[in-house]
């Protein structure tokens, strides 16, 4: 409830804030056109034109920070979509080699598997065999 009420006056706030700037903009055609008839008002319209002139410097150079801090972000967001990309990719290849090194396995298994089935006083010629030539695929 109490959020509800401060946004209230937020909102408040800022339609306040927006009338009196439109007060001032209006103010400010008035201190021209009554210038042109005072000499003291035009020292004050030269005052306020700097001042007015320092605001809109400093708003442009806001302008132009947050452009650039909008593209900063873009620039992180495109690199993490990337880098989300080439995780992605990785984990991909990663699979792959997993499922390659469980095949090496399978194949290392079914290579010893028939030397374990014969006798033990067999194994020296089991071990010849594996190691022959005619095992190997090329």
């Amino acid at each position: 409830m109490q959020l509800a009420i401060r946004d209230h006056k937020i909102l408040q706030m800022k339609a306040e804030l927006e009338n009196r700037k439109k007060i001032l903009c209006v103010k400010r055609h008035q201190l021209k056109n009554n210038a042109k008839e005072n000499d003291l008002l035009k020292f004050v319209l030269t005052d306020y034109e700097k001042y007015n002139t320092h605001i809109i410097s400093q708003k442009e150079k806001q302008i132009m920070f947050l452009e650039r801090l909008n593209d900063y972000i873009d620039n992180i967001n495109i690199d993490l979509k990337l880098t989300d990309n080439k995780l992605k990719e990785s984990k991909q290849e990663q699979r792959e080699i997993l499922k390659e090194i469980t095949y090496l396995k399978d194949e290392i298994d079914n290579l010893v598997e028939p030397t374990r089935d014969n006798n033990s006083d067999n194994s020296e010629n089991n071990y010849n065999h594996i190691n022959s030539n005619d095992n190997i695929d090329e």
